[in-house]
Protein backbone atom coordinates (compact mmCIF):
# COMPACT_ATOMS: atom_id res chain seq x y z
CA UNK A 1 0.00 0.00 0.00
CA UNK A 2 1.14 3.13 -0.97
CA UNK A 3 2.45 5.00 2.29
CA UNK A 4 3.78 1.48 3.86
CA UNK A 5 7.20 0.15 4.62
CA UNK A 6 8.61 -3.12 5.46
CA UNK A 7 10.15 -2.09 8.99
CA UNK A 8 11.57 -6.06 9.54
CA UNK A 9 11.07 -9.62 8.14
CA UNK A 10 11.44 -12.69 10.28
CA UNK A 11 12.11 -16.29 8.67
CA UNK A 12 10.57 -19.13 11.04
CA UNK A 13 12.23 -22.29 10.14
CA UNK A 14 10.69 -25.14 11.44
CA UNK A 15 12.63 -28.93 11.58
CA UNK A 16 11.31 -32.19 13.20
CA UNK A 17 13.73 -33.41 15.51
CA UNK A 18 13.30 -37.38 15.17
CA UNK A 19 9.76 -38.68 15.89
CA UNK A 20 9.31 -36.68 18.71
CA UNK A 21 9.02 -32.82 18.93
CA UNK A 22 10.43 -30.35 17.06
CA UNK A 23 13.23 -27.17 16.45
CA UNK A 24 12.21 -24.05 15.61
CA UNK A 25 14.56 -20.98 14.80
CA UNK A 26 13.63 -17.74 13.86
CA UNK A 27 15.97 -15.47 11.67
CA UNK A 28 15.43 -11.61 11.59
CA UNK A 29 16.61 -8.69 9.70
CA UNK A 30 15.57 -5.19 10.37
CA UNK A 31 14.97 -3.22 6.71
CA UNK A 32 13.57 -0.19 8.48
CA UNK A 33 15.06 3.06 6.74
CA UNK A 34 16.98 0.76 4.13
CA UNK A 35 17.06 2.11 0.43
CA UNK A 36 15.20 -0.24 -2.31
CA UNK A 37 18.08 -2.08 -3.21
CA UNK A 38 19.77 -2.61 0.31
CA UNK A 39 16.27 -4.05 1.61
CA UNK A 40 15.99 -6.42 -1.82
CA UNK A 41 19.24 -7.48 -0.64
CA UNK A 42 18.68 -8.01 3.16
CA UNK A 43 15.46 -9.77 2.64
CA UNK A 44 17.30 -11.61 -0.20
CA UNK A 45 19.81 -12.89 2.50
CA UNK A 46 17.23 -14.03 5.15
CA UNK A 47 15.73 -17.20 2.58
CA UNK A 48 19.55 -17.90 2.42
CA UNK A 49 18.84 -20.73 4.57
CA UNK A 50 16.07 -21.97 1.97
CA UNK A 51 19.01 -22.91 -0.72
CA UNK A 52 19.30 -26.24 -1.39
CA UNK A 53 23.14 -26.04 -0.62
CA UNK A 54 22.39 -24.82 2.56
CA UNK A 55 19.80 -27.11 3.26
CA UNK A 56 21.67 -30.05 4.87
CA UNK A 57 19.51 -30.28 7.87
CA UNK A 58 16.38 -30.85 6.49
CA UNK A 59 14.39 -28.04 6.59
CA UNK A 60 10.48 -29.21 6.91
CA UNK A 61 8.24 -25.72 7.16
CA UNK A 62 9.18 -22.13 6.53
CA UNK A 63 7.33 -19.30 6.97
CA UNK A 64 8.06 -15.68 6.26
CA UNK A 65 6.54 -12.84 8.47
CA UNK A 66 6.64 -9.31 7.20
CA UNK A 67 6.28 -6.05 9.71
CA UNK A 68 4.83 -3.11 8.17
CA UNK A 69 4.93 0.37 9.13
CA UNK A 70 2.63 3.17 8.04
CA UNK A 71 4.60 6.22 7.30
CA UNK A 72 2.05 8.02 5.92
CA UNK A 73 -1.91 8.63 7.21
CA UNK A 74 -4.36 7.13 4.93
CA UNK A 75 -6.71 10.08 4.27
CA UNK A 76 -10.19 10.20 4.49
CA UNK A 77 -12.86 11.14 1.96
CA UNK A 78 -16.58 11.70 3.32
CA UNK A 79 -19.47 11.54 0.84
CA UNK A 80 -22.42 13.55 1.55
CA UNK A 81 -25.12 11.46 -0.24
CA UNK A 82 -28.55 14.04 -1.53
CA UNK A 83 -31.65 11.71 -2.41
CA UNK A 84 -34.21 12.85 -5.10
CA UNK A 85 -36.98 14.84 -3.34
CA UNK A 86 -39.27 11.91 -4.49
CA UNK A 87 -37.33 9.74 -2.80
CA UNK A 88 -38.10 11.22 0.62
CA UNK A 89 -34.93 9.78 2.12
CA UNK A 90 -32.78 11.85 4.23
CA UNK A 91 -28.95 12.45 2.91
CA UNK A 92 -26.28 9.74 3.86
CA UNK A 93 -22.75 9.99 5.06
CA UNK A 94 -20.03 7.23 4.03
CA UNK A 95 -16.45 7.62 4.63
CA UNK A 96 -14.19 6.03 1.76
CA UNK A 97 -10.73 5.66 1.67
CA UNK A 98 -8.51 6.98 -1.06
CA UNK A 99 -8.98 4.56 -4.27
CA UNK A 100 -12.28 3.49 -3.12
CA UNK A 101 -14.57 2.97 -6.56
CA UNK A 102 -17.60 5.22 -5.74
CA UNK A 103 -20.04 2.82 -7.69
CA UNK A 104 -19.16 -0.27 -5.76
CA UNK A 105 -18.85 1.77 -2.08
CA UNK A 106 -22.48 3.22 -2.87
CA UNK A 107 -23.32 -0.55 -3.46
CA UNK A 108 -22.02 -2.28 -0.84
CA UNK A 109 -23.52 -0.09 1.16
CA UNK A 110 -27.09 -0.65 -0.17
CA UNK A 111 -27.75 2.31 -2.06
CA UNK A 112 -29.41 1.58 -5.24
CA UNK A 113 -27.77 3.74 -8.10
CA UNK A 114 -30.21 2.11 -10.92
CA UNK A 115 -31.78 5.32 -12.44
CA UNK A 116 -34.96 4.17 -14.36
CA UNK A 117 -34.66 7.67 -16.00
CA UNK A 118 -31.18 6.93 -17.71
CA UNK A 119 -30.70 6.87 -21.56
CA UNK A 120 -28.34 4.37 -22.41
CA UNK A 121 -25.31 5.49 -23.97
CA UNK A 122 -24.95 2.02 -25.83
CA UNK A 123 -28.07 2.44 -27.57
CA UNK A 124 -30.20 -0.57 -25.52
CA UNK A 125 -33.50 0.80 -24.49
CA UNK A 126 -33.76 2.01 -21.25
CA UNK A 127 -34.33 0.18 -18.33
CA UNK A 128 -32.80 -3.18 -19.81
CA UNK A 129 -30.49 -2.91 -16.82
CA UNK A 130 -26.78 -1.69 -15.81
CA UNK A 131 -23.42 -2.26 -17.99
CA UNK A 132 -21.53 -3.49 -14.58
CA UNK A 133 -19.72 -0.73 -14.92
CA UNK A 134 -18.78 -0.75 -18.17
CA UNK A 135 -19.45 3.15 -18.70
CA UNK A 136 -21.79 2.87 -20.97
CA UNK A 137 -25.53 2.95 -19.92
CA UNK A 138 -25.08 5.77 -17.63
CA UNK A 139 -27.56 4.67 -14.84
CA UNK A 140 -25.25 5.35 -12.15
CA UNK A 141 -24.46 9.16 -13.00
CA UNK A 142 -24.49 11.51 -10.00
CA UNK A 143 -24.29 15.20 -9.88
CA UNK A 144 -21.09 16.06 -8.07
CA UNK A 145 -21.93 19.76 -5.94
CA UNK A 146 -18.73 20.09 -4.69
CA UNK A 147 -15.55 18.01 -3.87
CA UNK A 148 -15.17 17.21 -7.81
CA UNK A 149 -11.62 17.43 -7.68
CA UNK A 150 -11.34 14.78 -4.98
CA UNK A 151 -12.41 12.13 -7.58
CA UNK A 152 -10.60 11.09 -10.33
CA UNK A 153 -10.90 13.04 -13.48
CA UNK A 154 -12.51 12.07 -16.05
CA UNK A 155 -11.78 9.89 -19.50
CA UNK A 156 -12.42 10.88 -22.73
CA UNK A 157 -15.47 8.64 -23.07
CA UNK A 158 -17.10 9.99 -19.88
CA UNK A 159 -16.39 13.51 -20.95
CA UNK A 160 -18.20 13.05 -24.14
CA UNK A 161 -21.40 10.89 -22.91
CA UNK A 162 -21.72 13.37 -20.60
CA UNK A 163 -21.27 17.03 -22.08
CA UNK A 164 -24.31 18.14 -21.62
CA UNK A 165 -24.25 17.84 -17.89
CA UNK A 166 -20.35 19.07 -16.82
CA UNK A 167 -21.06 18.36 -12.97
CA UNK A 168 -22.20 14.59 -13.71
CA UNK A 169 -20.29 12.02 -13.08
CA UNK A 170 -20.18 8.16 -13.79
CA UNK A 171 -19.88 6.70 -10.41
CA UNK A 172 -18.54 3.55 -12.13
CA UNK A 173 -15.83 5.34 -13.58
CA UNK A 174 -15.29 7.51 -10.45
CA UNK A 175 -12.43 6.92 -7.71
CA UNK A 176 -12.38 8.76 -4.63
CA UNK A 177 -9.13 10.50 -3.05
CA UNK A 178 -7.68 11.64 -6.26
CA UNK A 179 -3.98 12.43 -5.29
CA UNK A 180 -4.37 11.02 -1.61
CA UNK A 181 -6.13 14.49 -0.59
CA UNK A 182 -8.70 13.92 1.60
CA UNK A 183 -12.20 16.29 2.36
CA UNK A 184 -15.94 16.17 1.19
CA UNK A 185 -17.20 15.10 -1.44
CA UNK A 186 -21.25 16.62 -1.62
CA UNK A 187 -23.17 13.99 -4.24
CA UNK A 188 -26.87 14.09 -6.00
CA UNK A 189 -27.88 10.49 -6.44
CA UNK A 190 -29.94 9.83 -9.45
CA UNK A 191 -29.85 13.68 -10.75
CA UNK A 192 -32.41 12.94 -13.42
CA UNK A 193 -35.08 12.58 -10.73
CA UNK A 194 -34.48 16.58 -9.19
Amino acid sequence: MYGDSIASADLILKRKKGSIGENMEILTVRTECLNYDSMVEALGGLLSPLNEDNNKVGIDEATVVLTLKRLRRRPKIQIKLNYPPSQNLPPEILELKPGDNLRMAMLTRGIKLKDPLAQRYDGKPTGSGNCGSGGLCRTCAISVRNGGDLLSPPKENEKKMLEATPRWRLACKSWVGYGMKEGEITIDVNPRQW
